[in-house]
């Protein structure tokens, strides 16, 4: 299962904007620590590279080519470049992510997958915003035969070594995301995308996006329920109109939404001193601000996460 995985992954590579991505995050629930690391495949042997961190009471740390992204792919079998290296050891169980050492990773929900459990509802609102047109319905068919993503939250264990600093012990808890097929960022013009889990136990996914050849507001996520089960967001009030549209990242932002029959309101609170950025190199132009946040959902439960704000 494993080898043909593999194997229509590096045949996906071949196509023009292909992509193979694999995306983490985690957050400690007792103090400020975090860790960010995403490779994606490209063609031509290179690498769309992230990795940031930071240790509570040490301080913050980033890839030294940051903000550049663009790294050489150095595996033709597994994610890995920039030094960077992630693989997996148990098919969307448990995965090793390691740079000059080494953190685990383990599920701790079933998989999301945006292509088969998004809330219909969602793409039907974002579609009646636009002009109907075969083209425009051509373009949405393609986009939904090319591209796929599902995500699953787990917990990550390790430790970090830091010079002249004691080793630590890290425990956190976030989300793996898998992407693959054609992604072309030049298509994509705006995007913010919050992604939270709550000491309850309830995550959450909520994005906002503008793709101007199929949908200008689309809003799509999922909510993991702290008893395991999974569902689409419905409806949503987030909009990219309020939300840092003239480039100025605010301090706070609330967000209200509807998933599994339940309404949730969530606000955010980012932590400025660590909000950081990273430079597209595949279009030339663009830009990622991974924003750390602090959450609390309907007023009472805190929650850890990002709000991670692109602009073309």
């Amino acid at each position: 299962m494993l080898a043909l995985l593999a194997l229509l992954a590096a045949a996906l590579l071949a196509l023009l904007g292909a992509l193979d991505s694999v995306y983490f995050t985690g957050f400690a629930e007792t103090n400020k620590s975090f860790v960010i690391a995403r490779l994606a495949k490209r063609p031509n042997g290179i690498c769309e590279m992230w990795l940031f961190l930071r240790v509570d009471g040490v301080g913050e740390f980033e890839h030294p080519q940051h903000p550049n992204m663009m790294v050489n792919d150095e595996s033709e079998e597994i994610w890995s470049g920039g030094g960077l290296t992630i693989e997996y050891l148990e098919l969307q169980a448990r995965w090793k992510i390691s740079f000059d050492g080494f953190l685990s990773w383990e599920n701790s929900t079933e998989v999301f997958s945006f292509s088969d459990d998004s809330h219909p509802s969602t793409f039907v609102r974002a579609f009646a915003q636009e002009p109907w047109t075969i083209e425009f319905f051509q373009r949405v068919k393609k986009q939904r035969e090319q591209h796929f993503r599902h995500e699953q939250w787990g917990q990550s264990v390790g430790e970090i070594e830091i010079e002249n600093h004691e080793k630590t012990k890290l425990s956190l808890k976030g989300v793996r995301s898998h992407s693959y097929g054609v992604r072309n960022w030049s298509e994509i013009y705006r995007y913010v995308m919050i992604l939270a889990r709550f000491e309850d136990g309830t995550a959450a996914h909520l994005t906002v996006i503008n793709m101007p050849a199929t949908t200008t507001n689309l809003t799509v996520g999922y909510v993991f329920f702290p008893d395991g089960k999974k569902a689409g967001i419905e409806w949503s009030n987030a909009s990219l109109a309020e939300m840092a549209d003239d480039g100025v990242i605010k301090d706070e932002y609330r967000v209200s939404f509807t998933a599994g029959g339940k309404h949730f309101d969530v606000s955010a609170r980012l932590d400025k001193q660590a909000c950081p950025v990273v430079y597209n190199g595949l279009t030339g132009r663009g830009v990622f601000h991974e924003c750390i946040a602090d959450f609390q959902l309907n007023g009472l439960t805190q929650g850890w996460g990002l709000a991670e704000f692109y602009y073309r």
